[in-house]
């Protein structure tokens, strides 16, 4: 019974240890570069199609299957098909709609490959190494924007200045979990010390609204897993205090809000199209049109006909150019799915997270966090659904989400009281 009960490393066949390497290759070069990302992507569902009809197959952690999970997804996506009956849309354009979810389809693949610990570590690596990379980068190229003193609005070194500032937010917390699980205390210190960079970062080098918002929301999670409500309060509380001393001590930061600010209460009046006053045309033209189809909204890809209609009429000069998203998840779900629709999606991602936590590992932790702070995002912006931040957290939940029980321990038969006691 002791030689059973001892955990033993599981060696996986060459054909999936090779298509995790793809998956974390994509979910990095997705940083970068949507043609590379995408050669990637393709690679990775024909090595797990190969799987699947080899004898390899037998390898998928099928038994920790999230099925709640895929029926949340296929409700999502069924209601936004079934939405396609009564769109206005041209039928080709409203399949676009339904394929820009199509991201969220990779959990489920990725599931099967990544349960074990040792792919998630090296997944998780390579993510922090890509960052550290991009945040070498990041610092490199202000030296042509310095004039006497530092010029904070720098080119993005990764797809967007979103995408960097998030990834950033998201290094500020995993490089000191990987340096509290090292012994030696140079190495320990040396990523306490990465992520304060990737915070100065964040806050004087990378203008991004949304990694603000994604660094206020894992101070309040990393807080709560620590002291369960409790945390939530502390997490509160420290995270208004950090937000509060950052905008006051950071000239990047403070200019980003009171731009935004700016832009989104002189929109009405602006002869130039700006950011946020963008977003104020287009959220109070959305509002209207949920208004008008709250149930089943205009139709899956219905959004871009009405917007336009509705705004050529309203308004005149940048406000009426038409416009496919409103940049926020929940006003395009409501225009386009209704009521419905966003139940769907918040039933989906509600499972995501019940099964993130479900197994009480740090790894499906931190894939609710990074959930829910898409989920803040999304508030200003659809990133469940753009290409970077949308492929990022489904790698993201489809990597960390499951854990399968170490070697020995998951596949223990259970023995009857009297044969145990017969055999001693």
């Amino acid at each position: 019974m002791n030689a059973l009960s001892r955990s033993r490393p599981v060696l996986l066949p060459p054909l999936i240890t090779w298509t995790q390497i793809t998956a974390i290759f994509a979910v990095c070069a997705n940083l970068f570069s949507t043609a590379l990302a995408n050669v990637a992507f393709s690679l990775l569902l024909l090595l797990f199609v190969c799987i699947c009809l080899s004898g390899q197959r037998r390898h998928l952690d099928t038994m920790n299957f999230p099925l709640g999970v895929a029926l949340a997804i296929g409700l999502y996506i069924g209601w936004q098909i079934v939405g396609l009956s009564y769109t206005e849309a041209p039928m080709s354009y409203a399949w676009q709609s339904v394929f820009a979810d199509r991201k969220i389809l990779y959990i489920l693949p990725l599931v099967l490959i990544f349960s074990d610990e040792i792919p998630k570590k090296k997944f998780l690596v390579a993510f922090l190494a890509t960052c550290l990379m991009g945040l070498f980068l990041s610092f490199a190229v202000i030296n042509p924007y310095l004039h006497g003193q530092l010029r904070l609005n720098p080119p993005a070194v990764f797809r967007s200045h979103a995408t960097q500032g998030m990834v950033f937010a998201v290094c500020v917390f995993l490089a000191p979990w990987f340096g509290s699980r090292q012994q030696r205390p140079a190495y320990r210190w040396g990523l306490y010390g990465l992520a304060g960079a990737f915070f100065l970062n964040l806050a004087t080098v990378t203008p991004s609204r949304s990694g603000y918002v994604v660094f206020l929301v894992l101070t309040v999670w990393a807080f709560s897993m620590w002291r369960g409500f409790k945390g939530v309060a502390i997490g509160v509380l420290v995270a208004s205090i950090l937000g509060v001393g950052v905008f006051y001590a950071s000239s990047s930061v403070r200019s980003r809000v009171l731009e935004g600010v700016s832009e989104a209460r002189s929109y009405e009046t602006s002869p130039h199209e700006t950011s946020l006053g963008r977003r104020m045309v287009q959220y109070e033209t959305t509002w209207g049109m949920i208004k008008a189809s709250p149930v089943f909204g205009a139709g899956t890809g219905g959004y871009k006909k009405q917007f336009s209609e509705i705004a050529e009429q309203k308004y005149t000069g940048w406000r009426a150019v038409p416009f496919d998203d409103p940049h926020n998840q929940y006003l395009f779900i409501l225009a386009e799915n209704g009521v419905v629709g966003l139940l769907t999606f918040l039933a989906m991602i509600g499972t995501i997270l019940r099964y993130c936590l479900k197994s009480g590992s740090i790894y499906g932790k931190m894939a609710a966090g990074c959930v829910l702070a898409w989920c803040a995002t999304s508030l200003f912006s659809g990133h469940f659904r753009t290409f970077p931040e949308g492929h990022l957290i489904a790698f993201i939940v489809g990597i960390l989400m499951v854990s399968r029980a170490p070697a020995g321990q998951q596949m223990m038969p259970a023995v009857p009281e009297g044969v145990a006691a017969s055999s001693r």
